[in-house]
């Protein structure tokens, strides 16, 4: 990629408005484009792709039982046939290894084992979701066990609902063509209607997924665009693997059958690698502003660093005095104008210092920060002193430096006192 680094400088006031659009676009690909390389998107949707592999019989399995427990297995089941109708023998396959899940998870002492590893698979998969794309925000820290556990099992239990809605839908269009069936306008209108359908659930699904798996706030109108863009993309190479499938299939009778899973490997593996760019275009969007700043944050300096944290550390700290409500890591980044990649990591930092608590609600959803020690006695120089001494200050007891030079070292450290190293 050609170094364009010059376009974080560039006063976009003093450009008229649409080469302010052009320049302001530019810096979306260029963002999208250097954080999928920084944060090795591609790895995450290699671990995605095996990690939905082995959760797609149990993903199966808990949907058809939830569909036949409230009786519409059948509906549920032909809609996801004819997702599959590309490759009917894996298809067979499929269902077989679904239902025979269901009826050890049923029978006899597989029931306990069933249910574990059923779970297990699910919050294993929507975990691997959620730190792919904390990733990609810059999120230190997931969801706690128990709200992976509550949000991501009932979002598969709502999915054979989604599924009767779109196919109950269907037959509406299709039933409301047959009553008027001299009517051009309106036979192509449901036609066009319900071939855009899938497009739309598809879309859709990108936008909330965009919205609520990121472990921080994600604004819709951020997110609209990469959902829409990304799902158009999918549902194209969606197409193109299925007329590819079809044809494959026709053509090699013989290997039809075992080409089919390369291929449904390869189809998975591109659909999240579009899912995660759609959702790295969402952060390139909500963080336009302040990416100048951020993309540099690594290599700011120690002093820039420190001088930050005590910022931070001052308003949280008034806050704290004015028995206000306590700040979030958005509040911070927001009120402060700093890139909230940045104020996550120094937070972090400085909890690890014990010079912040965390403090969550009921839920564990907002992480808010209260000064960890007494206001009155926190002052500048007490937490430079616990920065500078964080971590580490011996790494074994074979490595002995009790000698003079050694404590001359620190004692002329700790009193910022000078002296020429030769002379020590």
């Amino acid at each position: 990629m050609p170094n364009i680094d010059y376009i974080w400088t560039v006063n976009e006031s003093s450009l008229p408005p649409l080469r302010r659009k052009m320049l302001r676009f530019v810096k979306r690909i260029a963002i999208t484009v250097e954080c999928i390389r920084r944060n090795n998107i591609m790895s995450y949707a290699s671990a995605l792709t095996y990690s939905s592999l082995m959760a797609a019989i149990p993903i199966l399995a808990i949907i058809f039982a939830v569909a036949r427990g409230f009786g519409f297995g059948p509906s549920v089941e032909d809609k996801v046939r004819e997702s599959l109708k590309v490759s009917p023998e894996l298809t067979d396959k499929v269902f077989e290894f679904a239902n025979s899940y269901l009826e050890n998870t049923k029978s006899g002492v597989f029931i306990g084992v069933g249910l574990i590893v059923l779970l297990y698979t699910l919050v294993s998969l929507t975990s691997n979701i959620e730190t792919a794309f904390n990733t990609i925000w810059y999120v230190p820290s997931s969801r706690n066990i128990y709200r992976r556990v509550t949000d991501y099992i009932s979002i598969f239990l709502l999915l054979p609902f989604i599924i009767v809605i779109s196919s109950g839908l269907n037959l509406f269009l299709m039933t409301f063509r047959s009553v008027l069936p001299n009517y051009q306008f309106v036979n192509d209108t449901v036609e066009w209607s319900v071939h855009l359908m899938p497009t739309i659930f598809v879309c859709s699904g990108l936008i909330l997924l965009y919205m609520y798996i990121p472990n921080t706030e994600v604004k819709l109108r951020h997110a609209v665009w990469p959902g829409i863009l990304a799902g158009l993309v999918f549902m194209g190479v969606q197409y193109f693997y299925f007329h590819y499938q079809i044809k494959l299939s026709s053509y090699n009778a013989i290997y039809g059958t075992f080409a089919a899973i390369p291929l449904f490997m390869l189809w998975l593996h591109l659909s999240w690698m579009i899912a995660l760019t759609g959702g790295q275009l969402c952060y390139a969007n909500q963080s336009l502003e302040k990416y100048a700043l951020e993309r540099n944050s690594t290599d700011l300096s120690r002093r820039y660093r420190d001088s930050l944290s005590l910022l931070l550390m001052s308003r949280i700290c008034k806050r704290f005095a004015s028995g206000a409500t306590p700040y979030t890591g958005h509040m911070l980044a927001r009120d402060t104008q700093l890139p909230e990649m940045l104020v996550s990591k120094l937070l972090e930092e400085m909890v690890s210092m014990n010079l912040l608590a965390e403090m969550r609600d009921e839920k564990g959803k907002t992480v808010k920060y209260l000064p960890a020690i007494d206001i009155h006695r926190m002052t500048v120089k007490m937490v430079m002193k616990r920065m500078d001494s964080y971590g580490l200050e011996r790494i074994s007891e074979d490595w002995q430096l009790n000698t003079q030079e050694w404590e001359r070292l620190r004692l002329l450290r700790s009193h910022l006192e000078d002296a020429l190293l030769i002379e020590i």
